[in-house]
């Protein structure tokens, strides 16, 4: 039969190992949580400029900021330049004008951007389609 040796400091001698590897496995927990919160906010943030980029081109169209579509995507390109890690040259926008059901005519913003994660998730999808379209009315 073995006898557990004791360190001075109480602890037995096989006791030293096991701490070691539970501190791995919660630190690579630890660090895939974190990474995993940091890309669903930078999913969101993303998201949210998407929305506030169409609704930023069709506000300037209504309110005569902007008097071409070309201006108004120029509004809606630079709103969404200003959400970090976002590639405002890599969407897609687009202009359109309809009539509303009772006459009023309507400006229609669309705003496409494809999201990207940092990382290759495993059972995740790595890329999120963002599509928002803003529709003011244009007041004469």
């Amino acid at each position: 039969m073995t006898k557990d040796r004791t360190h001075p400091n109480g602890r037995h001698e096989h006791d030293s190992g096991q701490a070691l590897v539970e501190t791995a496995l919660t630190l690579s927990l630890l660090v895939f949580t974190i990474l995993g919160g940091a890309d669903m906010a930078r999913a969101f943030a993303a998201q949210l400029g998407v929305q506030n980029a169409a609704r930023a081109g069709a506000e300037a169209w209504v309110t005569r900021a902007a008097t071409t579509d070309a201006q108004a995507i120029a509004y809606a390109t630079d709103e969404l330049g200003r959400i970090a890690g976002v590639d405002s040259a890599a969407t897609t926008i687009t202009v359109t004008h309809t009539t509303g059901a009772g006459g009023e005519s309507l400006a229609n913003v669309r705003v496409q951007y494809t999201y990207r994660t940092l990382a290759p998730w495993p059972f995740v999808p790595n890329t999120l389609n963002l599509d928002k379209t803003a529709t003011f009315r244009n007041y004469p």
